[in-house]
């Protein structure tokens, strides 16, 4: 049995030196092997320094295994001749098996048949853990599912319906790319991924299914960096992906979208916004919040006067509910919520909130009223087409009298009341 890990080591001998050095792991494979003609087992570090390998005896030869970090996948083999202490760091479950059969051999309850080599001579194994995996046709699609050590995983032109469950077990996965399928829609496991950073589901059928956004909780709201669904037929963007906090890119081309989620203008941490080639009128007044690097808003509808009731400046807003208190409180605050934690009656209330101009969520009191914005006064770029005006509507709502005084008017001078 062998596995690919990093490894340091030091010799007992020159503790004082070791213990001042910097440890530097390099990546090597460790290996355990038995003579064919007799009941030796030993253990052989590979590394790239030492291709041919290093010989430790097993039997009477142990000191200590240490294996209280064996968890983090992080061990410590400490051998009597020679003097070594070698540190391991690996893959968790790959380590665990590999000192499972170590232990084996040391308490005589392994078989022949279990470890068996035709050799003592070594060779350099040139096999690592494998990160990345790509595949374009459905020949590649592995048999014995995916390699739990993946970090970036890309499925492409292969014509997929379904996210494979598998994908769903891989806990380092970093980037997945399920573009040019015809996806319909995304299990709700997805969201459970640790370390998801990018994920890029251009090209798919993401718009025959429009109210399944319920993926986007727990861990993957404080993980995702980049979310590209473009060419996806969606006729509109589900408020939740106002929930992805750390979202830097975000890319909705070539949909059929009417208008954007209200709170976007919350997400603090986006830089690139692309929603061009869709059917925009209007954008949500909290966009002006926004401070981006790259803005792209072209070939969209936006209308030249943005119209609406104009009601009384007198009508006084009502005394607000325990329960908008209570929402705008938890919106706030930025407190996580999904099914398992409150009712979906009031996680479909949350997740209906509108935004004022100034951040805050506001559910039934409200004033409402239209107004322009220059795009470039929230982005470093902005990318538009020859017909394309950089002035155009935002919704904006008002939480207060305040926030909607503090407010410059540019066309109509009262607000809607509702």
């Amino acid at each position: 049995m062998k596995i690919a890990c990093s490894v340091f080591v030091t010799n007992r001998l020159y503790s004082t030196v070791s213990l001042n050095k910097q440890r530097r792991y390099q990546k090597s494979t460790l290996a355990l092997c038995k003579h064919p003609n007799n009941n030796e087992y030993c253990m052989i570090l590979f590394s790239g320094q030492d291709k041919t390998g290093t010989k430790y005896k097993l039997q009477n030869n142990i000191k200590q295994v240490l294996t209280k970090f064996v968890n983090e996948g992080k061990c410590t083999f400490q051998f009597k001749q020679p003097e070594h202490d070698i540190y391991v760091t690996g893959d968790v479950v790959q380590l665990k098996g590999f000192l499972h059969l170590f232990r084996r051999i040391l308490e005589n309850k392994i078989s022949d048949k279990e470890l068996s080599v035709s050799s003592m001579s070594v060779m350099p194994i040139k096999e690592t853990a494998q990160t990345k995996l790509t595949i374009t046709k459905r020949s590649d699609y592995p048999l014995k599912g995916f390699p739990r050590t993946l970090e970036e995983l890309h499925i492409n032109d292969i014509h997929r319906t379904a996210v494979d469950r598998g994908i769903l077990q891989l806990s380092r996965l970093n980037v997945l790319d399920l573009s040019h399928n015809d996806i319909e829609s995304i299990p709700d496991e997805l969201g459970n991924l640790p370390c998801l950073k990018e994920l890029y589901l251009s090209h798919n059928s993401l718009g025959k299914n429009p109210k399944q956004w319920s993926w986007i909780q727990k861990n993957i709201v404080n993980s995702l960096l980049l979310l590209d669904i473009s060419h996806n037929e969606l006729k509109f963007a589900s408020c939740g992906i106002c929930k992805l906090n750390k979202l830097v890119t975000l890319k909705l081309d070539y949909n059929n979208l009417t208008h954007l989620p209200d709170g976007i203008g919350n997400m603090r941490k986006l830089k690139l916004l692309s929603a061009s080639h869709n059917n925009l009128t209007i954008l949500p007044g909290s966009i002006k919040l926004l401070n981006l690097d790259m803005l792209d808003m072209s070939n969209n509808n936006f209308e030249p006067q943005a119209n609406g009731q104009v009601l009384s400046m007198s009508s006084m807003l009502p005394v607000r509910s325990l329960k908008e208190y209570a929402s705008r409180k938890v919106l706030g605050a930025r407190i996580p919520y999904y099914p398992g934690i409150l009712p979906l009656s009031l996680i479909n209330h949350l997740d209906n909130a509108k935004f004022c101009v100034c951040g805050k969520a506001c559910f039934e009191i409200f004033f409402r009223r239209p107004q322009f914005i220059f795009l470039t006064n929230i982005t470093v770029s902005l990318n538009r087409s020859d017909n394309d005006s950089t002035y155009v509507p935002i919704d904006c709502y008002f939480c207060s009298l305040k926030c909607y005084r503090n407010c410059s008017m540019t066309r109509c001078r009262n607000p809607i009341v509702r």
